[in-house]
């Protein structure tokens, strides 16, 4: 009889556990109407997630991206409202201890203080001279301590918004910063590997712990007080003597850097994370203990204060990403903290594409985010249409053919473009022998043939239906970072490190010009949509400049400085410009006056395009979102 009432007691329990993980299942939801800047449609992507933290009731979560705080409903992952408000990434994001508010740490120096039921902003503190780390609330909510990459860390008034105090690091940055329990220290880990502790009243200095031999980005106090553990990029967490400051033990499992750790409620475990790491400690003895579910590496781990769950910012790889390699995967995961079974994803989060391919004749295009399938999306109704299968991971990027039935899939892990069917999603055609390193590959008008560049200098043409190699285009001394035909199909022109422009007969391959301007190195070039006009522009290294040439003579025509990428609207009237200062600008293609400024990514926009009505915009920034907007006004 005990034993029929244990086997039902067991039994109960596994109907209770697949019920929990089937209601928590997630699915992509990678389009957000939330927070969408001014003049945009929709947003493809939430972007990467650099921390995590547990509302004091555990019902919500904090994810700091690098679009802005995403608040989430920690059970089932709904999405409730995101914080928007720096203009650069959002790097660390903790709750006040009685839940009512968020500080956030950013890349534009500051730190932020919002409302956490209503999102609204309530106070900037300005102060930091570098990129800001990290924020945290003293135990009474009365302080925020930050830390910056400026080597200060800076006391805060909650209320206020006042600086209190400035704690200074001459010789390094200081990467993390919290309080003790009681309130009355705080712990900073530096670049230089120290772990220092200063009086947080006075801010006077108190201790340096020596020991780390690199730089140290995660110190947290128990929560008794009693120790101090500290993570580093030397690939170990030490334990310290709270009181003394003398090292207790250190805990070392993997060859990889710490970013990230946590302390369990009870102060019995220690979570830590890295690239490629997610491990559960004995925080009294420091024995590893069972591992998580799943392969996974985790930017950022917090407890629950419950102590039922771990949440983590994590990467990691899909053993299902098949014969085109493994795929990188971004999300925030949820786990039991007693089993580390994984009970919920929250999808969305991966690292961005740096292209878009848009549909000829519709308002469709298709993107890939890193390591995932290429998604084919409705720009006007925000919807998602198709995603390719999961074989097709690791798209690095993809052309429309002009009729718009064929993609052209360029794949990163393999020396092969696939051309795909998009009704059928069959792969038709396999263009192979090509080098590693190719960067793009482009359809001739007429779609019969594809040209296509690589970092060996080369520039090749392809029968679009054989897969045979026609041509060879000789000239450039240095990588190919693109290459593409006129809309008239008479040319090519090809844009390279190598500082020029190379326009290309289409038909011979014979040199017909080469464009000098660029001082270092060009990332992309087209024609204009007459094929007058060849538009060019480089991107981070290689200059942040756009140039406008005349095609025929190859004389220079206008040069824009401080932008990264550039297209013409499908009239020519209008060039779009893609700005290293995370804005879209939009000139009059024949006087280059400025009609129109998008402000709302918080990275370089690296690609741009409009769809074929001229009336919506499309940009890719390093934020990793894709942003869609409304240009019909112009």
């Amino acid at each position: 009889m005990n034993n029929l009432r244990g086997a039902n007691r067991f039994f109960l329990f596994l109907c209770v556990c697949f019920f929990i993980c089937g209601a928590l299942e997630a699915s992509p939801q990678l389009a957000s109407p939330l927070g969408l800047p001014d003049g945009a449609k929709m947003r493809i992507g939430r972007g990467t997630v650099h921390s995590v933290d547990y509302s004091p009731d555990s019902k919500r979560i904090a994810a700091a991206s690098t679009i802005g705080v995403w608040i989430y409903d920690a059970l089932y992952g709904k999405e409730i409202a995101l914080l928007r408000g720096h203009t650069d990434w959002v790097v660390s994001a903790a709750y006040s201890p009685d839940g009512k508010r968020i500080v956030s740490a950013s890349l534009d120096k500051t730190a932020r203080i919002w409302d956490a039921e209503t999102g609204a902003l309530l106070k900037t503190l300005a102060g930091h001279t570098e990129w800001v780390a990290s924020a945290a609330y003293s135990p009474d909510g009365k302080r925020i301590v930050s830390a910056g990459w400026d080597g200060t860390a800076r006391i805060w008034d909650a209320e206020t918004g006042a600086l209190l105090k400035t704690l200074k690091e001459d010789r390094s940055w200081t990467i993390s910063a919290a309080y003790s329990p009681d309130g009355k220290r705080i712990v900073g880990g530096n670049g230089d590997g120290t772990v220092r502790i200063w009086d947080a009243e006075t801010g006077g200095p108190i201790k340096t712990l020596k020991g780390h031999t690199e730089r140290v980005v995660w110190t947290d106090y128990s929560p008794d007080g009693t120790m101090i553990a500290s993570g580093s990029f030397d690939n170990t967490i030490r334990i310290w003597n709270a009181q003394t400051g003398e090292p207790i033990r250190t805990l070392s499992k993997r060859h990889v850097e710490i970013h990230s750790g946590a302390f369990s409620p009870d102060g019995k475990h220690i979570a830590s994370g890295g690239v490629f790491n997610l491990d559960l400690w004995n925080a009294a003895n420091g024995a590893p203990l069972r591992p998580f579910d799943g392969d996974w590496g985790a930017l950022s781990v917090a407890f629950s204060p419950d102590g039922h769950f771990i949440a983590g910012a994590v990467s990691g790889n899909m053993p299902s990403a098949g014969r085109y390699g493994a795929a990188s995967y971004a999300s925030i995961r949820i786990w039991n903290a007693k089993f580390r079974a994984l009970v919920r994803t929250f999808d969305g989060h991966a690292h961005g594409p740096r292209y878009a391919a848009l549909a000829p004749d519709s308002n469709r295009f298709a993107v890939s985010f890193h390591g995932e399938p290429v998604q084919i999306w409705d720009a006007q109704t925000g919807t998602l249409i198709k995603t390719l299968a999961e074989y097709m991971a690791g798209v690095r990027q993809a052309s429309y053919s002009p009729d718009g039935t064929k993609l052209a899939l360029l794949m990163s892990m393999k020396k092969e473009i696939l051309i795909m069917d998009v009704e059928t999603g069959n792969i038709l055609n396999t263009l192979k022998g090509l080098s590693d390193s190719i960067g793009t590959a482009s359809y001739s008008p007429d779609g019969t043939k594809i040209v296509t560049a690589n970092r060996f200098r080369k520039v090749q043409i392809w029968d679009a239906d054989t897969g045979k190699e026609l041509n060879r285009l000789k000239g450039h001394t240095g990588e190919v970072s693109s290459a593409s035909y006129s809309p008239d199909g008479t040319k090519i022109v090809s844009a390279s490190w190598d500082n020029t422009i190379r326009v290309w007969d289409a038909d011979t391959g014979t040199p017909l010009n080469a464009l000098k301007g660029h001082m270092k190195g060009a990332d992309s070039a087209a024609f204009s949509p007459d094929s007058k006009r060849i538009v060019s522009a480089g991107m981070g290294n290689t200059g942040n400049t756009i140039r406008v040439w005349d095609a025929e003579s190859g004389a220079p025509l206008k040069t824009f400085e401080g932008h990264t990428a550039a297209a013409y609207s499908p009239d020519g009237k209008t060039l779009a410009g893609g700005g290293a200062d995370y804005a879209i600008h939009i000139w009059d293609a024949e006087t280059y006056a400025l009609l129109k400024t998008l402000e709302g990514h918080t990275g370089e926009v690296v690609w741009v395009g409009y769809l074929p009505d001229g009336k919506t915009l499309v940009s890719v920034s390093l934020d990793d979102t894709v942003l869609i907007w409304d240009v019909s006004d112009l």
